[in-house]
């Protein structure tokens, strides 16, 4: 960091304490839209497939266009800071998002809307790898963990704030209005940058300054085949298809050749600093940020769907986004207390406590969902899932990335950032394969048990057809044939629960695999062993 940046900043103690205020209110409103939007689109996706006449399939693209852009934009966002300047791609970057979700919101088609979709993933990249990457640029050491928990209780508001808000939009007005709340925080947050960020000079290293064309080109070319390939897999049975199979061929080859550009002499200017990977806690970051990415994005993407889809109560937008937002305003409480806690405790030892909470969080929810599950169960999972987020992401920065020297840090986020954008793109694609095959599976041994010479079946079928002629006054056949109807509708309403359950127990199985990956971290010292090292 350079000795000088204006006449009001020093680069040794970091913004005055009215500038440094008034600055993480500023990225928290920056970044806040981004997670504002994010909790919206997962809402109002049920909405959004009857307003442009689209299937699930098709509308889970919106989530699944936009974790590939955030993937992609994280490196690039990376680049483009160090080439135009930090000030000018952060208001820059934040005034692109804002324009992006209002352009999605008036789209009139899935095609046009999808191209939004990108171009605020692109955006919403830069946001979430540079209010973390500003604090640890502008602020002494001794003053991010208090900056990293005031921006990220304003993130978890600005959550609750998205899933409130966008429910009554939905329900008393139109979904499309949701963006307009992002108008109002991408003026405030341009206002608050443009006075408070200091004027930090372009970056000096000429690997930031320059771009590695030819890896974001592989990059690209790899991940988008993958996502095809993922997305479309079941829809055209896999590699029975000739366009599946080259597109698996074409992606394996992207990422290959990807890793040894990367790793060439002739890249002067590489994409990643894969230098990095001998540090162990570099290698813990990608591999932890990978299934970190899959809970948190797959979890916000299948209970929302369950609860507008298919839970008996049909619950509308608003209860839906009253549910949701428990864990958000959760996770504001108890964030506060995570700096001291990992301070005391240490990282890992957290993470382990965080995980857990994430493990049993998913599988109360595995074992609770039914057809009919009251509102009241799904409070202790959300409570739970609200502990684990607050602790596991400060945990993993401050136990990884946050240990290197400042030359590599930007360069650590970066990777980690990228993986775990990753892990949340294939979180979505991996859960959406996951309902179909499911519901395949309990389909076909549902329907082995519903059949005319099944007893327990023959019964039902005549009580309930004995109930219709009773009561409803419906001749015999037209009983029985109502009476098949309500079994086959029930049946079905069993098996997406079954299959939306069985999500719950793939969440809680990556969080297995995430916890035996904590002990890649080098260990947590606390200080006073460290002054007691430093005497001996």
């Amino acid at each position: 960091m350079p000795a000088e940046l204006n006449t009001t900043y020093d680069a040794s103690i970091g913004p005055t304490p009215v500038q440094s205020r008034l600055l993480l209110l500023g990225l928290a409103f920056a970044t806040g839209m981004e997670f504002y939007t994010f909790e919206s689109m997962n809402l109002v996706l049920p909405d959004i497939t009857g307003t442009l006449g689209v299937s699930f399939d098709e509308a889970s693209w919106l989530l699944t266009v936009y974790s590939c852009a955030l993937f992609l934009g994280v490196p690039i966002s990376i680049w483009l800071a160090g080439h135009l300047g930090y000030k000018r791609f952060l208001i820059g970057t934040t005034a692109l998002f804002a324009f992006a979700t209002v352009g999605a919101a008036l789209s009139p088609t899935l095609d046009s809307m999808l191209i939004w979709r990108a171009l605020s993933g692109l955006a919403g990249a830069g946001l979430t790898v540079w209010w973390r990457a500003s604090i640890y640029v502008l602020m002494p050491k001794q003053r991010r963990s208090p900056s990293l928990m005031r921006v990220s209780v304003g993130l978890y508001l600005a959550s609750a704030m998205g899933l409130l808000l966008s429910g009554f939009l939905t329900d008393r007005l139109n979904w499309r209005l949701i963006c307009i709340p992002n108008i109002f925080l991408a003026t405030g947050a341009i206002w608050l940058l443009r006075r408070n960020f200091p004027e930090l000079p372009k970056s000096e290293s000429s690997r930031l300054r320059h771009t590695d064309r030819w890896g974001l080109i592989l990059l690209a070319t790899g991940v988008i085949c993958l996502q095809i390939v993922l997305s479309r897999g079941h829809i055209d049975d896999w590699f029975s298809s000739p366009r599946i199979r080259i597109l698996s061929l074409v992606s394996a080859a992207a990422f290959l050749a990807f890793l040894h550009w990367q790793t060439s002499s002739d890249n002067h200017y590489p994409l990643f600093n894969l230098a990095l990977l001998k540090n162990r806690n570099v290698v813990a970051a990608m591999l932890i940020g990978i299934f970190l990415g899959m809970i948190l994005s797959g979890s916000l993407f299948v209970l929302p769907e369950f609860l507008r889809n298919v839970d008996a109560q049909t619950h509308s937008a608003t209860q839906t986004g009253r549910i949701l937002a428990f864990y958000a305003l959760a996770a504001a409480t108890v964030r506060p207390s995570i700096t001291w806690l990992i301070a005391r405790f240490g990282p890992r030892k957290l993470m382990a406590v965080a995980l857990t909470m994430m493990i049993g969080a998913m599988l109360l929810l595995y074992r609770w969902l039914t057809t009919s599950t009251s509102d009241g169960y799904f409070f202790l999972p959300l409570a739970m899932y609200a502990g684990c987020l607050a602790a596991l992401l400060p945990s993993v920065g401050s136990g990884t990335v946050a240990k290197l020297d400042q030359a590599n840090l930007l360069d650590g986020v970066s990777l980690y950032m990228t993986f775990r954008q990753l892990g949340a793109a294939l979180g979505v694609a991996l859960l959406t394969i996951l309902i179909e095959r499911r519901q395949t599976l309990h389909s076909s041994r549902l329907y082995e048990h519903l059949n005319a010479g099944n007893i327990s079946t023959s019964g039902a079928l005549q009580h309930t057809g004995a109930y219709l002629v009773s009561q409803a006054g419906v001749s015999p056949s037209g009983a029985y044939m109502t009476s098949v109807d309500l079994l086959s509708h029930s049946s079905r309403h069993q098996v997406e629960v079954l299959s939306y359950a069985d999500c719950f127990l793939f969440m809680a199985l990556a969080g297995v695999i995430a916890m035996c990956l904590i002990p890649v971290m080098s260990p947590f010292i606390a200080p006073s062993n460290l002054s007691n090292r430093a005497k001996r």
